[in-house]
């Protein structure tokens, strides 16, 4: 049986690699004037939730981000900082080499509005019965009311909703979607079954406007709007 999380080391991780597909340096691109990645670390520092926070990266500049505020960094070897390798790809393989812990926590620097309360919060739920909390969101459209698209311009639906007329809220299900903002689990049900979605999984919902996922330059531009809007009020 698990005892009291506050008994246990638990360690946070920042993967951060260099490159980036859709727009360059995405990671240390400057939001309001800070790269991206400091308002990740800055609110997993201010959670004091953790008795280490990693940096992963394989980018000089990021390394030199991380030391400045004293954070430990773990470079990763090229082959797993490329496009293809997935996160928890990259993650996996460092967990084989570093100090295991008993809590295992990862935060994409994509998410900058999660905030120290919310991984608080997240933690919060982590318990003996649990075996990971993940960060999520509301699709802001009804998924219930998806069209597909082929060459020809033609459309059908991907569920029964539209044909059958059920388009009525009260015929459409909520579903969520993980937000990138944490995930948190057991360090060994992680070794165990490397994923973050088998077992008992618990579900912190993150307000909307603190859940924005930095994919593009039209991202940041959402995402200075927001602080602007903050300082505003």
């Amino acid at each position: 049986m698990r005892k009291n999380k506050e008994k246990f080391s638990k360690v946070a991780v920042i993967p951060a690699r260099g490159g980036s597909t859709r727009l360059k340096d995405k990671n240390i691109y400057p939001i309001n004037g800070k790269p991206l990645i400091c308002y990740t670390i800055e609110s997993v520092i201010e959670s004091k939730c953790f008795d280490t926070i990693i940096v992963s990266t394989d980018s000089n500049e990021i390394i030199n981000i991380a030391s400045d505020y004293g954070l430990e960094v773990y470079q990763r070897e090229a082959k797993f900082a490329t496009a293809k390798i997935t996160v928890l790809e990259a993650l996996l393989d460092m967990m084989t080499k570093i100090k295991p812990h008993d809590i295992f926590a990862y935060f994409l620097p994509t998410c900058p509005f999660r905030n120290a309360d919310d991984i608080k919060a997240g933690l919060s739920l982590l318990n003996q019965d649990v075996d990971s909390v993940i960060s999520i969101s509301d699709f802001s459209e009804p998924i219930q009311l998806a069209l597909i698209q082929n060459d020809n311009n033609d459309i059908y639906p991907v569920f029964d909703n539209l044909t059958a007329g059920l388009t009525n809220s009260k015929y459409i299900q909520k579903y969520y979607r993980p937000n990138g903002a944490f995930y948190i689990s057991w360090w060994n049900n992680i070794i165990k079954n490397k994923n973050f979605f088998i077992g008992n999984i618990k579900g912190y919902k993150i307000p909307k406007m603190r859940s924005i996922d930095i994919n593009d330059i039209n991202d940041i531009m959402i995402a200075e709007g927001i602080i602007k809007s903050q300082f505003q009020d």
